[in-house]
C-alpha cells in the first residue's frame, strides 16, 4: 500500500456483547463475544476501524495474546506512515486476530482516500452485491421452523450444525426437514469436526440423494488421506474450515483434499491472506466468528472482492443481542454493500 501520509492517532476500545442465545458447536458454546476495536487517524483526518474477536477455538490467538498485540501496536504506529505500517503487518505482524483488525483498519483508510469500497480496492471488478447462505442452528426438534422462516426469508442455502446431537436423532431430524423443504432449497451442513471417519462416511451415505451444497469439517482427525477419500464418496463439496489453518501452516495448500474453503477474516489475518487462497483454485466461501458490525462489513467485502458466485455466511448478526454499530443488511438472501 503505496500511502505516505503519516498516522497520528491510534485509540483501542474493548467490547463486550451478549449473544442473543448460545453459539453451539461440537467444540463448546458461547454466551457473550468479546474483543477490541483499534481506531487508526491518519494527519489529513482519514480514519479506519478494525475490529479483534479472538476465538482460539476457531483458530485465532489467545485473547490475553491478542490484547497484548494491539496495545504494543497502538503505541508504535503513531509517526509511522501507512505505507510503513502495512509494510510492518507484512513483515512482522502479531497473530491472526490483532492482525486482521490493523489490516481492516488501514484497509479503510486506504479506501476511503481513494473514494472506493474496500472491495473495490481489492478487486475493480468487485460485485456490489453479494448471495448470503441463512444459519437455522444445530438440528433438534426446531429445525423445521427455523427453516420455514429462513426460506420466507428469502435464503435459498440454509446452514445447519451436526455433531451436537445424538447421530440418529440428528438424522431423523434432518428427514423432518426434508418432508417441508420447498424444491430448490439446499442444505449446507457443518459437521464441526464431530466425527471420526467411519461415522463421517456413514453420514455421506446417509445424505446421498438429499439436497446437500456442502459438508463442513466432517472429521475430528483432518487427514488429507481421509478427507480425499470422503469427497471422493461424496456427490457435494466437502469444506475445510477450523482445520484450514493447520493446512496453511504445513504448506499444504497446493494439494488440497476437499473441494471447498470456509474462509474467515478473523481466523487467517485478514482479507489479504484469505484473497491469496483464491490461488489454490478452490471453492471459497467467506463467513465470520460471529464478528461485530466492523467484522461482519470486512467479511462481506471479502466475499464481494472474492467474487465466488457462492452464498456466503454473512447472516451472523441475529446471533447478537447488542452490537457497537450497524452492520450489512442482508435481504432476501442478499447483501448489498454498495451502489
Amino acid at each position: 500500500m503505496d500511502d505516505p501520509v503519516r498516522i497520528v492517532e491510534a485509540d483501542v476500545q474493548p467490547f463486550s456483547l451478549r449473544l442473543s442465545r448460545p453459539w453451539q458447536s461440537a467444540r463448546g458454546v458461547l454466551h457473550r463475544r468479546e474483543g477490541w476495536l483499534i481506531r487508526l487517524v491518519d494527519a489529513e483526518g482519514i480514519s479506519g476501524m478494525g475490529e479483534c474477536g479472538p476465538m482460539p477455538e476457531a483458530g485465532t490467538e489467545s485473547a490475553a495474546r491478542a490484547g497484548r498485540s494491539l496495545g504494543e501496536w497502538s503505541s508504535r504506529l503513531p509517526g509511522r506512515t501507512v505505507a510503513q505500517a502495512w509494510e510492518d503487518l507484512e513483515s512482522d505482524g502479531p497473530g491472526p486476530a490483532a492482525r486482521c483488525a490493523l489490516e481492516s483498519a488501514l484497509l479503510t483508510i486506504g479506501a476511503r482516500r481513494k473514494g472506493l469500497p474496500i472491495a473495490r480496492l481489492l478487486n475493480p471488478a468487485a460485485p456490489s452485491v453479494v448471495q448470503v447462505s441463512g444459519n437455522i442452528g444445530i438440528a433438534d426438534d426446531g429445525l423445521s421452523e427455523r427453516a420455514a422462516n429462513a426460506v420466507r426469508r428469502g435464503f435459498g442455502i440454509l446452514k445447519v450444525k451436526l455433531g451436537i446431537g445424538e447421530p440418529r436423532q440428528e438424522r431423523r431430524d434432518l428427514r423432518r426437514l426434508l418432508e417441508d423443504l420447498p424444491d430448490g432449497i439446499l442444505l449446507r451442513l457443518d459437521a464441526n469436526g464431530a466425527w471420526d471417519a467411519g461415522t463421517a462416511a456413514d453420514w455421506l451415505d446417509c445424505l446421498a440423494g438429499m439436497p446437500v451444497e456442502s459438508l463442513e469439517e466432517p472429521v475430528s482427525d483432518p487427514d488429507p488421506a481421509v478427507l480425499e477419500s470422503l469427497q471422493a464418496r461424496a456427490s457435494f463439496a466437502l469444506a475445510l474450515d477450523e482445520s484450514l489453518p493447520k493446512f496453511i501452516s504445513m504448506g499444504l495448500t497446493s494439494r488440497l483434499p476437499v473441494r471447498r474453503l470456509v474462509v474467515k477474516p478473523m481466523v487467517l489475518g485478514g482479507l489479504c491472506p484469505a484473497l491469496g487462497l483464491a490461488a489454490t483454485g478452490s471453492e471459497l466461501v467467506v463467513t465470520t466468528t460471529v464478528d461485530a458490525a466492523p467484522g461482519r462489513w470486512m467479511a462481506a467485502h471479502l466475499a464481494a472482492a472474492l467474487d465466488s458466485g457462492l452464498a456466503h455466511g454473512l447472516d451472523t448478526g441475529g446471533w447478537l443481542a447488542e452490537d457497537v454499530g450497524a452492520g450489512p443488511v442482508i435481504d432476501r438472501g442478499r447483501c448489498r454493500l454498495f451502489g
